[in-house]
């Protein structure tokens, strides 16, 4: 064989197995019958509770307990649309008092890796230490970082004090759970 052909021939190859891989996974593939599948659509999920107490970053609240709990779902592919959950959180003072126990629906969940965003909307709730802030139809941010039993990260941003919060975007996760456990899975 001379060696253009080969080369030819070699090119060839490549350019094939180069088309081959580059299909798209989620491509649908056909039954034994031959007649194609719908491609299935990942499911993303943050489920669990945590509980951390707030360090010298919350001035006035130092010492303070607080717990969130999340349970969403939705289809990675469309969040917005998809979405179905329920939030609560609960914060109290070192003295007994209770500072804010608000609860709502979840409306937006994005999942990258072992974090989550999960944004909702108030639907019920008091923030007795803050009276007359609008608390029912404000929106919140709600972030988890799940490092599995090396206790998780949460993170929080909320629409009724005058934070912008946006569908599935939120802060990092800034502050170690203390007991409790999220699952991220996605």
């Amino acid at each position: 064989m001379n060696r253009r052909l080969a080369v030819a021939a070699t090119a060839l190859c490549l350019l094939a197995a180069t088309v081959a891989t580059a299909a798209p996974a989620s491509a649908a593939a056909p039954t034994p019958s031959g007649a194609p599948v719908a491609a299935d659509h990942a499911s993303v999920r943050l489920h669990g509770s945590g509980s951390t107490v707030l360090d010298s970053r919350f001035t006035g609240f130092e010492g303070d307990p607080v717990q969130l709990t999340v349970d969403a779902r939705a289809d990675d592919l469309k969040p917005l649309e998809t979405t179905r959950g329920h939030f609560h959180v609960r914060h109290v003072h070192t003295d007994g008092r209770l500072v804010a126990d608000f609860e709502g629906d979840i409306t937006c969940l994005a999942v990258g890796g072992r974090e989550a965003v999960a944004t909702g909307v108030v639907t019920g709730g008091e923030v007795p230490w803050f009276p007359g802030k609008p608390l029912i139809g404000q929106k919140v941010a709600l972030s988890v970082e799940d490092d599995g039993r090396h206790g998780d990260r949460i993170g929080w941003v909320w629409g009724f004090f005058g934070a912008p919060v946006s569908d599935c975007q939120g802060t990092v996760p800034f502050i170690r759970t203390t007991g409790g456990d999220f699952t991220v899975r996605g």
